[in-house]
Order: C-alpha cells, then sequence, then structure tokens
C-alpha cells in the first residue's frame, strides 16, 4: 500500500514538473528557430510562420511535445487541486487544460499537413481554430481555478488565486490587443506578448504545484 502511494506521489511530481518544463522549452525552441532563419523578426512575424518553410521540423516538433506535456501537466494540476475545490469544478479545470494540450498538439499537425498540400488553405483554417481553442479554454482555466481557489482556508495558496485571476484578466486584455493589431506590421510582438501570459502562469503554476508538493512529502 505504501508502495503504491510513493509510486502515485513520484507520477505526480513528474506531470507536475511537465508544466514546468513546457514553457521553457517552446520558447527556447522558438528563439533557436528564429536564429536559423535570416531576416525573421520577433516583431513583425508571426510565430505560426516557424512552422512552414526551412527548419520548419523544429516548431512543429515544439507545438506537438509542448501540447503532450501540456496534457500530463492538466492532469497533475487536477490531482493538486482536488482536495481543495468541488470534484465538479476540478473536472472543469481539468478538461480546460486538456483542450488546451490537444490544441497546441493540433496546431502543430496542421502546419505539417499545410506544408503537405500547400495549395490547401483548410488545414491552415485548422490551425488558426486549435490555436484559438487552446488559448481561449487557458483563460478560462486561469479564471476558474482562482474562483475554486478564492475561498479556501490553507495558507497552502497564498496569492497564487490572485495571480491566477490577474493573469487571466491580462490576457484577455492582450488578446484584444493582439486582434485589433492583427494586420498591422506588429502583430508578431502583440502575439508573443499574449502568448508569453499564459506560458508564464503555467511555469508559476507549475512551480507552485511542485512546492506544495515537497511541502506535503517533507510534511
Amino acid at each position: 500500500m505504501t508502495n503504491n502511494l510513493d509510486t502515485s506521489k513520484k507520477n505526480h511530481r513528474i506531470y507536475i514538473i511537465c508544466g514546468i518544463i513546457m514553457p521553457i522549452l517552446f520558447t527556447l525552441l522558438i528563439i533557436i528557430e528564429s536564429l536559423l532563419r535570416p531576416g525573421y523578426s520577433q516583431i513583425h512575424t508571426e510565430i505560426s510562420y516557424l512552422g512552414i518553410g526551412p527548419y520548419s521540423i523544429i516548431q512543429n516538433t515544439n507545438f506537438i511535445i509542448s501540447g503532450f506535456l501540456s496534457i500530463a501537466f492538466a492532469i497533475g494540476l487536477g490531482f493538486s487541486i482536488s482536495a481543495h475545490t468541488k470534484q465538479k469544478v476540478k473536472n472543469i479545470i481539468e478538461l480546460l487544460l486538456i483542450i488546451f494540450g490537444v490544441g497546441v498538439t493540433f496546431a502543430g499537425i496542421s502546419l505539417i499537413l499545410v506544408s503537405v498540400f500547400t495549395t490547401d488553405y483548410f488545414f491552415y483554417m485548422i490551425h488558426l481554430l486549435a490555436t484559438f481553442v487552446a488559448f481561449f479554454t487557458i483563460i478560462i482555466a486561469q479564471i476558474l481555478i482562482w474562483w475554486a481557489l478564492r475561498r479556501t482556508k490553507t495558507t497552502i495558496w497564498g496569492y497564487y488565486p490572485k495571480f491566477s485571476l490577474l493573469t487571466g484578466l491580462i490576457s484577455i486584455v492582450m488578446l484584444i490587443i493582439f486582434l485589433y493589431t492583427i494586420t498591422s506590421s506588429y502583430q508578431g510582438l502583440t502575439e508573443r506578448l499574449f502568448v508569453a501570459i499564459p506560458l508564464i502562469w503555467i511555469e508559476v503554476t507549475g512551480l507552485k504545484l511542485y512546492s506544495n508538493n515537497q511541502m506535503k512529502v517533507v510534511g
């Protein structure tokens, strides 16, 4: 029985670590491929452009791996908040983050198909839809986690619920700004600012969950 419990805690930590790794890996691979493309602009060119053309395998693989890491992280987060919120709410939050991960994965797969069927815009539209659904759901998850944890009596979460609400609201503002500037020459910059907020949220959430988990182990 003890061995099963220890194995469960170990797997739980692995899921959380997936969330810590994901934003770092996603950002790092974008930077690497950007450097491999002379003339590529972080300010003027959108991230998805890296998924088409030379070295596109890097970004498309980045999307797919990041999607799987996000799905694993969703499971770890659901396990972590299960004792602090209602089962139904926990399930919704976990489902939203799984949808985010699936959306990010499909964003990469669809760009691979765009490269194969170069005259067909169908798969590019799939990419746009998958990306929109992914980031829309993670924004909802950010705000819903604040709502779920806002009245927890335990001090283990600290200011995290408010942080989750703040990043959710900032994400909405950045989404509006990005949509407003999507046809401008600064769409690359506004897109990166928008994407950065959920990535920061995932990173901080992963570190917070890992810290809470370590405290439980020590205790």
